[in-house]
């Protein structure tokens, strides 16, 4: 009944789920550290989103925000201006995939410049709609057979210490960009993941960071962070750009911003965001009030729960063990990554670096055969990431480093 290529990795269907735990039909009982792929921040079910979905639920379901606008959307926007760290007035346009915000922030970005060059990043993931495709630095799987892509879109080396990918020869890769292959003068954004995801969960130094940024102001170029899934907690602060101190004109938010409802977010200086004519941006299930209303309950749950606390408290925990479990294993290459967002590189040895994919994919089996779901990621497919729920127990993240020890023990 679905395409082929839409390939499920867990072969039953799950039945119910409750923070950081999934059954399936069989009744098998899961932690799950994929957590629809980033999306679950706040766990399956959390009580506050819950709460707010049925309170919604009682007074009706739908209203297109372009034609008839609702509190709800209201709220998140101005939740969103509050807290996003951008150094200027910002505004929010709400949408329903991380895929569609980066469309619409790339759009608003070209249009506010009247400029038409796009650089993005080697391994960056945007998405699968057209235009976030050809932004998506990765071709295999995502780009392979679909193209010609924009022409406008150009990527330039996303630093990768573990592949001897120095900051600086990632800011040598854009400048000679915009020495070489582009008019500096018509180039209207960078386009940038704070740690890439389907890349190999590769966090970017602050210093490049900084170093983006400078390039930006001096040549009037925006800068737009792709924080779909670095967002909402994630890197151990509410956003990437808190953790590593830098800041946009323009951020994509999605996945952890609505406890498993589809909704996405733009934000952007007023400036910016404010320079579409009228009806130039809009979306119709975008701004949904029950997915708003879900976005409300998770910023509860920041507020109320204490969940950046316990979350640090996972990162420590899960860093302590993912690095001692590399000291005594042979193939684990590197392990990385900002707050609980961890990547571990699996190799064929330590001393040659060979990507050890299929050590990767037998080591998630061996996880999965043992009540743990993860799934990999990067250029290779030999990075195994984390993640799980922040609100995951500490008893539960102890039970979860100990089924991936051994599973990696017993290879």
């Amino acid at each position: 009944n679905v395409p082929d290529a839409w390939i499920p990795s867990l072969d039953s269907l799950i039945v119910k789920g409750s923070n950081a735990e999934i059954w399936d039909k069989d009744n098998n009982r899961y932690l799950d550290y994929v957590g629809g792929y980033a999306v679950l921040n706040t766990g399956h079910l959390n009580p506050r989103v819950v709460k707010n979905v049925e309170e919604q639920l009682k007074n009706y379901s739908h209203s297109c925000f372009a034609f008839a606008p609702h509190e709800n959307a209201v709220k998140v926007a101005e939740q969103i201006n509050k807290r996003y760290p951008i150094e200027d007035h910002t505004k929010t346009f709400l949408v329903n995939s991380g895929a569609e915000a980066i469309e619409n922030a790339t759009k608003i970005a070209r249009y506010h410049t009247k400029r038409k060059n796009i650089i993005a990043f080697k391994g960056g993931f945007h998405g699968r709609t057209y235009l976030a495709m050809g932004l998506t630095g990765k071709n295999n799987p995502y780009k392979n057979g679909f193209g010609p892509f924009p022409e406008f879109i150009y990527h330039a080396d996303y630093p990768y210490a573990y592949r001897d990918i120095t900051d600086e020869m990632a800011i040598e890769s854009v400048n000679n960009i915009l020495k070489n292959k582009v008019d500096i003068d018509d180039t209207a954004a960078f386009v940038v993941e704070i740690q890439l995801g389907e890349g190999g969960y590769i966090p970017s130094s602050i210093n490049f960071l900084e170093e983006l940024k400078n390039i930006a102001i001096k040549n009037d170029i925006l800068l737009i962070f792709d924080e779909v899934q670095t967002g909402f907690g994630r890197t151990g602060e509410m956003f990437g750009a808190d953790t590593v101190g830098v800041t946009p004109d323009i951020a994509t938010l999605a996945k952890g911003i609505a406890g498993g409802f589809p909704l996405a977010a733009v934000v952007g200086k007023s400036e910016i965001m404010d320079s579409i004519h009228d009806a130039g941006i809009g979306s119709t299930f975008g701004a949904s009030p029950i997915s708003c209303a879900a976005a409300l309950g998770v910023l509860e749950v920041f507020d109320k729960d204490d969940l950046m606390n316990h979350t640090k408290k996972q990162a420590t925990m899960m860093n302590q063990s993912l690095n001692r479990l590399m000291s005594e294993s042979s193939f684990i290459g590197d392990v990385r990554g900002y707050g609980t967002m961890l990547g571990v590189e699996i190799v064929e040895d330590q001393d040659s670096k060979i990507p050890g994919k299929d050590l990767a994919l037998n080591i998630i089996d061996n996880c999965k055969n043992n009540g743990l779901l993860l799934v990999n990621c990067g250029l290779e497919g030999n990075v195994i990431r984390f993640m799980g729920p922040l609100t995951t127990p500490l008893e539960q993240v102890e039970e979860a480093l100990e089924i991936f020890n051994k599973s990696v023990i017993n290879i």
